[in-house]
């Protein structure tokens, strides 16, 4: 059993203690529409007004994502980063639009392998807070989450193999897979690495619910723990494999070097 003291970890000094709340009023169900702002959270990252990626906002002006989505273009001007969002588009007032102004992308990435494939923002301002706005909870640096653990992923990712994406924020439960059996099924297309990816789906759950840099995150005595990052999977969202999450855990020392 998780210590309660992991739950209220921020990243890095921050003055909310209510990280990893969701609107009292939310209810989860298996992979469908999310209730309007369920995932505080959930940012999008766009290009030209275009959204590419998702992003977890980890502090009132920082973001963290995947590096694959910023590893073409690592100018961070190329980038704005929506927060409040559910509908691609459409614009609500809970909406807030930022510059990003800094980029940090781990140098460890590489499309070969895709270990630490992690990415900092930096925005312009700090995001307002409200119940359509809040930050996800860290996890303790280094700890694990137990395989067979039910977690969430949320995005506007494909609603099915080979298909668009989805103009409203989507969700999905996902257990938690062991190392080896990521290996044994996923293994054949790119190497598990224990140490900086976590995997979960399988039993006829996929991924397609979530989006690239996109949060994975389980409900700990309470709270949401940002767990993961979306990184990769089978390209048809096969529910037969395991989508692959950048480990957050693993990153926290790295994460906090970058923010202060």
């Amino acid at each position: 059993m998780l210590a309660l003291g992991i739950l209220l970890l921020c990243f890095g000094p921050s003055f909310l203690e209510a990280c990893g709340i969701k609107p009292y009023s939310a209810r989860v169900v298996n992979g469908e529409t999310a209730p309007q702002h369920a995932w505080p959270w959930q940012i999008s990252l766009r290009v030209n007004g275009g959204h590419i990626c998702g992003g977890s906002l980890i502090k009132p002006d920082w973001v963290l994502t995947a590096a694959h989505c910023v590893e073409r273009n690592p100018r961070p001007s190329g980038y704005t980063v929506v927060v409040g969002a559910h509908n691609l588009y459409s614009s609500t007032r809970y909406q807030q639009t930022f510059r990003v102004v800094r980029l940090h992308m781990h140098s460890g990435f590489s499309m070969n392998h895709f270990r630490n494939d992690v990415a900092l923002l930096k925005l312009e301002r700090p995001a307002q807070l409200s119940s359509a706005v809040n930050l996800v909870c860290a996890p303790r640096a280094n700890s694990r989450i137990p395989a067979g653990t039910q977690c969430y992923i949320t995005g506007w990712g494909r609603t099915v193999g080979g298909g668009s994406g989805a103009s409203v924020l989507q969700q999905a439960p996902l257990p938690v897979a062991g190392d080896r059996e990521c290996q044994r099924v996923n293994g054949y297309m790119i190497p598990i690495d224990s140490t900086s990816m976590i995997c979960a789906g399988g039993r006829g759950r996929g991924g397609c619910q979530g989006d690239s840099g996109g949060p994975f995150v389980c409900n700990e005595g309470g709270r949401w723990v940002l767990r993961g990052a979306v990184s990769w999977g089978h390209s048809m969202c096969r529910t037969d494999h395991y989508t692959v999450f950048a480990r957050v855990s693993s990153f926290i020392g790295w994460i906090n070097q970058r923010i202060r």
